[in-house]
């Protein structure tokens, strides 16, 4: 069931991504399960807590920056995925095999679709936990266990980073692998004469062959203008004598 599981994730990535990111956050919004959770973080004292919440606060920022850059690159890709699309249909234009890549090429579009819109979802700001002056003035009235508390938070919110990060990559990813199976259908297709090559030689076969059949009958028309000549001659004979 795992590995069922685990090809659905990789085909379809932005689904798992929103299931584990509601998940995570309804488990954040729970302040039973953040108190059981992050009892065991009180053991690092609050120096070790507050190095770990500025180091978790430092992290989100740099998977927010990686996962915003993706779409410059996805941009670039979509460029090249629409100029790509017109060209392998182009190349095979009398093809039942073009229909075929065009869908392909269409899938790919989705899977690109999907990593920009879930790469865009960085600009949307998560929740941010273990900053600000509440924050300070819990830290001094209510101790470690506050501390343990935002610092569990705060792992939750970059997990969710995280995994979206994840999943735009394996849109683009399949996206890519899309294409370029359209284009090795385009190449075994162009490198095969028995199919690429037989709309064309079928059109010249038919122009052959309606040729031969115009000479053959200017040929019939000629040897009847022969034989009509002939039979008038001895009829012009008769009447001169």
């Amino acid at each position: 069931m795992n590995f069922i599981y685990r090809i659905l994730e990789e085909v379809f990535p932005v689904f798992p991504f929103l299931k584990n990111k509601n998940s995570i956050l309804n488990k954040v919004s729970n302040g039973n399960e953040i108190a059981s959770q992050s009892e065991r973080y009180e053991e690092l004292g609050s120096d070790s807590l507050n190095i770990r919440i500025k180091e978790e606060h430092e992290r989100a920022i740099k998977i927010d920056e990686k996962t915003f850059k993706f779409t410059l690159g996805l941009s670039v890709s979509l460029t090249v995925l629409a100029a790509a699309s017109g060209s392998f249909v182009k190349f095979l234009p009398n093809s039942p095999f073009a229909i075929y890549i065009s869908i392909i090429c269409g899938i790919s579009s989705l899977y690109m679709l999907a990593a920009g819109i879930t790469a865009l979802g960085a600009i949307k700001t998560l929740a941010t936990y273990g900053y600000g002056t509440d924050h300070l003035l819990n830290q001094k009235k209510i101790g470690d266990s506050y501390l343990a508390e935002a610092l569990y938070s705060q792992e939750r919110m970059n997990i969710i980073r995280q995994l979206r990060n994840e999943s735009a990559y394996q849109s683009l990813r399949n996206g890519f692998l899309m294409l370029f199976l359209a284009l090795g259908i385009t190449v075994v297709m162009l490198g095969n004469p028995s199919n690429a090559s037989t709309p064309t030689k079928t059109n010249i076969e038919d122009v052959s062959k309606k040729r031969e059949a115009t000479v053959l009958d200017k040929k019939i028309l000629v040897s009847d203008e022969k034989i009509d000549n002939k039979s008038m001659q001895p009829t012009a004979k008769a009447s001169a004598d």
